[in-house]
């Protein structure tokens, strides 16, 4: 069957389809006519979508209309196939009349929660819902321009499975869907030379992630547009970006595919000894001769803390488990840099002062200044003010101060120190502290994830 593209077609096609369908029955034309105006809001047949026709009527049809009428989905539907089977829009007609189209609104006449999960369902067995690529993934809240790509997308999806390039549910189809949609993804954007759609995503999440910033405060704000430029392109790792992770390469190494944990939930002695006396992680500080427990030596248990939080280690019940991540992080140090950029800073409170931590010593370097410590948390200090934290302390509310700061900085700190990602101290006040060059890379590239990686949240 030849693909019709709904471009192609004119309002006066509309108008003599209608018309067609009215003399044979004139409430069919009515819903035909209703179906139109809410699948193309008066900007004519080339509005016309399957992921819109889509929308329409596994969602809006059940959820939107406020009506008593018995079996109005099912009228709608049928107008809606009257008027594109007039159209020569067979596939659009096929969709209102499928059995896939029938169940979802059975679903949602049972209770809103079984019609929600078929409305998934047929969604995805439509093949056009563009997929997370392998270096992309799509927000649960877009901007504009990325709904514009999602869009496109789905259309280039919707004209492969129409033309038999994607047949869905074929052999090694999700492999072709995320051809077609990284295509799609990468073609030229029709309204911003030289630029794709790709790029245009991720200036728009960049500019996002600089104003949610600069509305609450100017120093956080100038801090993520000084650096922002930077993280248009994916940061290359660099010469020793190997010898960085080679901690956490070991310990997942040594750790094998499980080790027993002790009553206090500790690695237990044995192996923190066989640790110290294999001398397989270079940890700054390293570890004493005279630690015994895994508890007596922060930084062990900052970079142990560190792997279960990248997935590498999962604790059960009295064992912690090497998962098949940390079995690959073990096996490629690649695959240990790109989990160690993902993940340089944990969420919450200790994120947002890791994050501004970095932001500070990236804007040092980049001036050719100098920064310390206790410059580090005076920053951190002014910023989180500026965006509102606050802590309760005897029961009084009251902003962070440095000591609040230095605290929530400590773990990572161990990680970047036994990573080489600063210059190692022997004093953590009053001391130059600087980025090392595999430091500055992964704080660029854990700041890109983060800044253009897929929004979760509306702020």
């Amino acid at each position: 069957m030849d693909f019709v593209d709904p471009v192609e077609l004119t309002e006066q096609d509309v108008v003599d389809a209608l018309a067609r369908i009215a003399a044979q029955d004139a409430g069919l034309a009515r819903s035909a006519d209703h179906a139109y105006e809410a699948l193309t809001w008066g900007e004519g047949p080339g509005a016309l979508r399957q992921a819109g026709l889509q929308f329409w009527l596994w969602y809006a049809v059940p959820t939107k209309y406020i009506t008593d009428e018995a079996g109005y989905m099912s009228r709608l539907a049928a107008g809606a196939a009257a008027l594109f089977d007039e159209l020569g829009l067979h596939a659009y007609s096929a969709i209102c009349r499928s059995s896939v189209t029938a169940e979802v609104h059975a679903a949602y006449d049972r209770s809103d929660a079984e019609g929600q999960r078929a409305t998934g369902r047929a969604i995805e067995k439509s093949g056009i819902d563009p997929p997370d690529l392998a270096d992309f993934a799509w927000s649960d809240f877009m901007g504009g321009d990325e709904s514009s790509a999602r869009s496109a997308v789905e259309d280039a999806l919707e004209r492969a499975v129409a033309v038999g390039d994607l047949v869905v549910g074929g052999r090694g189809w999700r492999v072709a869907q995320a051809a077609v949609a990284e295509s799609a993804l990468d073609g030229d954007h029709p309204d911003l030379p030289g630029q794709s759609w790709r790029t245009a995503v991720l200036t728009e999440r960049l500019k996002h992630w600089v104003g949610a910033a600069q509305r609450h405060g100017r120093r956080l704000g100038s801090a993520r547009a000084a650096v922002a430029n930077r993280l248009l392109h994916p940061v290359e790792p660099p010469s020793g970006a190997f010898a960085a992770v080679a901690p956490l390469v070991s310990f997942l190494d040594r750790h094998g595919d499980e080790q027993p944990l002790t009553q206090a939930g500790y690695l237990t002695p044995s192996f923190v000894r066989s640790l110290q006396d294999e001398r397989r992680l270079k940890l700054v500080p390293p570890l004493s001769r005279e630690t015994r427990t895994e508890g007596d030596d922060r930084a062990l248990l900052a970079l142990r803390k560190w792997l279960q939080l990248a997935g590498a280690l999962r604790k059960r019940k009295s064992k912690l488990m090497r998962t098949s991540a940390g079995t690959a992080m073990a096996a490629d140090p690649a695959e240990a840099w790109n989990a160690l950029t993902r993940h340089l800073a944990p969420r919450g409170w200790e994120g947002f002062v890791a994050e501004a931590a970095l932001l500070h010593l990236l804007d040092t370097a980049h001036r050719d200044a100098e920064a310390s410590y206790d410059s580090v948390l005076a920053f951190v200090v002014a910023v989180a003010e500026d965006m509102g934290w606050t802590t309760i302390d005897d029961g009084e509310r009251r902003v962070p101060s440095e000591i609040d700061a230095a605290w929530a900085l400590f773990d990572s700190r161990q990680l970047w120190e036994a990573c080489n990602l600063v210059t190692p101290q022997r004093s953590w006040h009053d001391q130059p502290l600087a980025l090392t060059e595999s430091g500055e890379a992964a704080a660029l590239s854990f700041l890109r994830h983060t800044a253009a990686g897929p929004r979760t949240s509306l702020e």
